[in-house]
Formats: C-alpha cells, structure tokens, sequence
C-alpha cells in the first residue's frame, strides 16, 4: 500500500487511519464537537464545511479554520459535498475556488477533499491550490444510488491519480452483498496497481464490512462517527478501534 503522511500520520501504513467527521452548523457546536473527540481514539478530523451556516462569508470561515487549529492537533480534512454527491448546497465553480483557497492558504488546513465529478479543467485548478499551499487532495467520488460497474469505479480511481489526487476516495451504496464484494475487489486490484492510497466505502448497513477491512483489502482510512454521523453505515468509533485493532496484523 502507498503512503500519503501528514506530519507523523503516514496513510496508507498499517491499520487504517479513523476520521471522524463534523456536521454543526456553528462555530461554537463545531469546536464543542472536537472538544468532545478528544475522550476518542482517532486520527484525522473532517469538517464538513457545506453544513456551515456561513460557508459563504470567507473571515469567518477562515476564524473557525484557526481557531480549529488552536484546539486540536489531529490534522484537518476540509470537506465540500456538492449537492450532486450528497452535500448540503451547491457551490458555483468560483466559490468552490475561493472556498479551497481561504482553506489552503490558512494554514490551517492539512488536506482537502475535491470532487472528481467537478470537470478536470477546475478539478487541476483547485489541485494546482492546494500543493501550491503544501495541502494534501483527497480526491473523492461518490454515488449514493448504486455500486458503479467493475470498470467504471476503476476508471475514476485512475482519473484521480493522474489528475494529481495525493488520496483517492470512492464511497457508493450496495444493493446486494455482490456490490460490496465488487467495490472490495476493485481497491484490492488497484490499491496494488496505482500510486497513491485509496480510502473507498460501500455505505449501509449492507456494506459496514468495507469500513473494517481496508488493512486486508487496501483502504487506508475508514470514517466512524463520534455522535452525529455523515454518511450511511458509519460504525461508531469505540467499536471502529475495538474491530480495526482485532483484524490488525503486523
């Protein structure tokens, strides 16, 4: 498996790395909720800044990134859903630009999350934004509806690495057990064929398997919820460590 590290966090090492997303709206929710992970075991953050009552005035979005910074130091994934993946608003392509790029050059900021599905021509700008800034992409896909077929999930794994995705994400939802399977084998073959590590996740209750298995299959992250969580089928995060550390293997 590739590594991707953020200071000492080396993704793609080992037992995957648990995220453990945040929804609030406000400030002061969302700096209560980190307060309330530090009881946890956990790795990385993601604020899901489209749940953020005032995503579009840029000082306070950039106030709450540093004052994140100030309280923790697990690093910090920045993490716009558009609406067509499951998000909460949709931003217009200049916004979705200004938005990564107050993220990026605050510093305050370790990782970004890019939407593959965003057209390659503002996808490479916003990349372009974020290595400028020594900021990792986590570049994602995400189907809510279906488990695309073998060859389409391969195709935008590749298209994320050549695109210059640091991370390829894929999460999709399972109609059947044969779609988990498939989404399995998928990051097996190319967790061994690509670059750059892969977090990928059959979401549901049907797919709760993927987000356990990556140390066997080849995903190198896997999102629990610490309370509220962000996306079907995320496992709790005492039982997240209790099932990661019970596979592990060194």
């Amino acid at each position: 498996m590739k590594i991707c590290q953020i200071g000492q966090l080396k993704i793609g090492e080992g037992k995957p790395k648990i995220c453990l997303p945040i929804v609030e709206k406000t400030t002061e929710d969302i700096l209560k909720r980190i307060q309330s992970y530090e009881k946890y075991t956990y790795d990385v953050i993601e604020l899901r800044i489209d749940f953020y009552e005032n995503i579009h005035d840029e000082k306070q979005v950039l106030n709450l990134l540093q004052q994140i910074k100030k309280q923790t130091n697990r690093p910090l994934l920045l993490t716009y859903r558009s609406l067509r993946e499951g998000g909460q608003l949709q931003l217009e392509d200049h916004e979705y630009i200004k938005l990564i790029e107050t993220a990026c050059q605050s510093h305050s900021v370790d990782m970004v999350d890019i939407e593959l599905m965003s057209g390659n021509v503002l996808v490479c700008q916003l990349v372009k934004i974020a290595h400028q800034n020594d900021v990792k992409v986590i570049m994602s896909y995400h189907d809510f509806d279906q488990t695309p077929d073998v060859h389409e999930m391969k195709k935008h794994l590749e298209s994320m690495e050549i695109l210059g995705a640091d991370i390829g994400k894929i999460a999709v939802m399972p109609h059947r057990y044969k779609d988990v399977i498939r989404l399995l084998e998928v990051t097996m073959e190319m967790s061994q064929r690509l670059n750059i590590p892969l977090v990928t996740m059959s979401m549901g209750e049907m797919g709760k398997i993927s987000r356990i298995s990556g140390e066997l299959t080849g995903s190198a992250m896997t999102f629990a919820s610490g309370g509220l969580s962000s996306a079907p089928g995320q496992i709790p995060v005492e039982q997240m460590n209790i099932l990661l550390e019970a596979i592990h293997h060194d």
